[in-house]
Formats: C-alpha cells, structure tokens, sequence
C-alpha cells in the first residue's frame, strides 16, 4: 500500500497481514484493529453549549428546510379544500354536477401536490410509485367488475410480487430503500381500499381522480401515516380552520422538534463509545426509536395542516389523530403495549386486514402471519424480518405465559390491561400486582434494546442492513434476548 494508509477496502484478515508486513502506519493499525476486534475507545463528551452549536441547531434548521415545503403544499391544499367547502353552490345537493367538478379537482390537486412532493424528496425514483399505482388502479377495476368479493385477495397478492420484484430485480437498493416508507403507505392504501370494497364499507368503486388523490394524498405520502378510503372522503367535505387546528399542529411540531434532537444530538452525548455493551445496545436502540416518534410527530403535523383527522365529539371540535405514543413505548406495561402504540394507525391496517382474515386459523398463526405481512410491507431486508418476527414470538410468548400466570394468581398481570371490573381478586393496585407489571415492563425495555441495536448509523442503513450485521450483533450480546424469550416459553408449558 502506498504511503502506508489504510483505504477502507481490505478485510480483517488482509488488515492483519498487512500490520504483520509493516505495511501500515502502527497507529492507524491500532486503531483499525481496535474497531475490529471492537475494543472500548475513550470518547469525550462535548461543553452543553458546544453540542447545542454544533448539534442541536443544525439539527433543527436541517429538518425545518427538508419539511417547510412540504407543510407549505398541505396547507395550499387544505386552504383550497376550506374556501370550496364554504361555497353554497359546491354544497347544494341539487348543483350536483358542480359538486362532482370541484371533488374532481381536489382530488387532481391533492394528486399533483402529493406527487411533487414525492419529487421534491425521491427525484425521478417515484416512478415506481406512479407504476404501482395505476396498475393497481387497472386491477382493482377489473376484479370488482368480473370478481365481485375477491379484490382485497388479487390485490394483496400482486402487491407482494410487485414489491418482490422491485426488491430483487428492478429496483436500484438505495433508491428503493429511501422511497420504501412511502411505497408501505401506497400499498396500505390499495389493499385497504379493496377490502373495504369486497365488505362493502365502500360502495361504489373510486373515479380514477378519487383513487389518485386518495393515493398521493398530500398530507402523508411522505411520512404517513395510513388512513380509510372512508377518511379521506370525509376530509374532502368537511373542513374547518380552528384553534383546535392550530393547537394540533403547534403540539405535534414541537413534539417532533424534540425527538429528532433528541435521537441524533442527546442521547450519543449521554451515552458514549466506550461504556458497556449494553448501554450502548440500549442508545443504539432509543437513538432509533427517537428517529421513529420524530417521524410519528411529522406525520401527524402533516395530515393535520392537509385536514385528515377533523371530528366533533360532544359538539366539539378535535384534531385527535396520533400515530405513536412514546410513552408507552419508553415505559412499557407489556411487548404487547409497544406494539400496539408503535404505530396506531399501522396496527389497525395489520389487526382489520391481516389478523381477523388469518384468525380462523388460530392466534399463534394469525400472530405470525400478522408479523410477516408487516414484514413484507417494510421490505425484503433480512434485519427487519429477524426483528418482527422475533417480535412476534415474544409478545405471543409473553401474552400467554402472563395469561396463565394471571389464571393461577388470580391477579391483573395479563399483558393487556384488565378492565375495572374484572374478576380477578388481586386488582392492579395491589402491590404484588403492581411489581409482577414493572418486572414485565422492565423485561420489555430489555427485549427493546436488544432487538434494536443494530439500527445504527452504519454505511449499510442506506441500502438495508445484511443477514451478517444483525447476527454480529445479537453475537455481541450472546443472544441474551432469543434465549430468555425461549426460556420463558418452555417454563410456560411446564407449568
């Protein structure tokens, strides 16, 4: 090697020979083999102020000019929405021509704004969106004029194959892997239309101007999240610029402020290289947890300044749409909790469309199968689907080990909350109760770290993380996680 510098091609083994050789600098091998052999390194941490000038501030101002051009097109859209609500001859039942004209045109501006923000993030890569789409348009008018009933079926299968195939063969894997969130949120839609269809929840079948506003809705075509066929026509009608409105948004922004400092500036700050393999095993996994409730929070700003979420309860007006509640996810009662506060409006999508279809097959294959299709939607990536379905195996682990023990004990420790007057003798205030629930909760955050370590920064996080990566690293912690699960399952059935 020339110079006698390292260039980042060569392997382990390679590395070693050439320290062996003296063909590299013994400070750069050091170091190199340090980061190998994965030895702890002194890490200093910055002045407070130091991380606010150098972190938190470039932080904030990169977020706000990636998402204020996005907020800009959903508040567009949200105003041209509110002024023709507010036109009597677009609400007169008897000008219904001129009702049908306007929908039209909102749907064809919500498409137009959803498809240019597509463009402003992904470039030309949201042609593979725009293919799905109509093709997925060409088959769900297909099926329900020939196969009345079987259209949710059709299309589940041949998203499957069009995502497998974009995995596999035509997809570049960094572009498909920056579009693949907004891909999950299209397909979501498509197949959640059909169903709804095939039930008759919707009656008529969408006008292609109805399909692809509600396909490139504005509001979530970025970050999310899902929402009803049913949801987006209600937006489409019933407008209102309010307090409640401003308020909403203002919360969720300063929520989603939060997080994403949080993840990319406090928590390596308070935690460093150097410490345990578990604490940075805990950081690794909240520092990408934080990223996910950032995301959440963006959502909800954006389907709200679009309009989603508008209802009235008790004559009042809310904005009551959530997406993630960290919380519940930080201080979990259960696994079962996490999940289901993980994404609120995913697990409804997973729990209509995937569960109660599979269920009649039993819970633990219902439980699976809910898993892998989540798995499937996220993408072909061998990290993603060893962690859901570890998830998987977990939270039906647990939800029966806790149900029994809540049989033998008669007490309120299932993994879902009792309700107040249930049957059981020992109520969760009871304090055997509440230490059986905080020691479940604190096996949850151990299972949480352990299975999101490896969603670090590494170079492979732009095209998807190897088979290798996430073996290396549950290696690292001896499977500490998998066998505990595993354990708790066989004393399960032994007792």
């Amino acid at each position: 090697m020339d110079d006698m510098y390292y260039d980042g091609d060569l392997s382990e083994e390679e590395l070693l020979q050439a320290y062996y050789n003296g063909e590299l600098d013994p400070d750069v091998a050091e170091e190199l083999l340090k980061y190998y052999n994965q030895e702890p390194y002194e890490q200093e941490r910055l002045p407070l102020w130091d991380l606010m000038e150098k972190c938190v501030i470039p932080t904030w101002s990169q977020t706000a000019h990636s998402v204020l051009p996005l907020l800009v097109m959903c508040f567009m859209y949200k105003m041209m929405t509110f002024f023709l609500s507010q036109n009597d001859d677009v609400n007169d039942e008897e000008n219904e021509g001129g009702w049908v004209f306007s929908r039209s045109v909102l749907h064809i501006t919500c498409a137009i704004f959803g498809l240019s923000a597509l463009h402003l993030f992904f470039d030309y890569s949201l042609i593979f969106l725009v293919i799905y789409d109509a093709l997925s348009f060409t088959m769900l008018t297909l099926t329900c004029w020939k196969f009345k009933g079987f259209s949710g079926m059709f299309l589940s299968i041949f998203t499957v194959a069009y995502l497998l195939s974009c995995e596999l063969i035509f997809a570049d894997p960094i572009l498909w892997h920056k579009i693949r969130g907004s891909q999950m949120i299209l397909s979501m839609k498509v197949i959640s239309l059909a169903f709804d269809l095939d039930n008759n929840t919707i009656i008529k079948t969408p006008s292609i101007w109805a399909f692809i506003g509600y396909s490139f809705h504005v509001g979530s075509v970025i970050f999310g999240p899902w929402f009803s066929y049913a949801e987006y026509q209600r937006a489409s009608s019933q407008q209102s610029i309010s307090i409640a409105w401003i308020k909403k948004i203002l919360l969720s922004s300063v929520l989603a402020i939060l997080c994403v400092v949080v993840s990319t500036c406090l928590i390596p700050w308070l935690i460093l290289n150097g410490t345990s393999d578990w604490l940075e095993a805990y950081r690794d996994a909240q520092s990408f947890r934080f990223s996910h409730y950032f995301v959440s929070f963006m959502s909800e700003v954006t389907v709200v300044v679009s309009g989603i979420g508008y209802s009235v309860s008790c004559g009042l007006e809310a904005w009551d749409i959530a997406v993630a509640r960290p919380w519940n996810i930080e201080l979990p009662r259960s696994l079962v909790d996490v999940v289901t506060n993980w994404n609120l409006p995913m697990h409804t999508w997973l729990r209509f469309y995937v569960f109660k279809t599979v269920k009649p097959a039993g819970n633990f294959a219902a439980v699976l199968f809910t898993y892998a299709a989540s798995s499937l939607l996220h993408g072909l990536n061998f990290q993603l689907a060893a962690v859901l379905l570890s998830l998987g195996f977990y939270t039906y682990v647990e939800f029966v080990f806790r149900s029994k023990l809540s049989r033998i004990f008669d007490a309120c420790v299932q993994a879902r909350r009792c309700k107040p007057d249930c049957g059981h003798s020992f109520k969760r205030l009871h304090p055997f109760v509440i230490i059986t629930n905080l020691a479940f909760g604190g096996v949850a955050v151990f299972h949480l770290a352990y299975l999101g370590l490896m969603f670090d920064s590494s170079p492979e996080e732009e095209t998807g993380y190897t088979m290798w990566h996430t073996v290396g690293k549950w290696a690292n912690l001896d499977y500490a996680s998998h066998w505990f699960a595993l354990g708790t399952f066989v004393f399960h059935i032994l007792i």
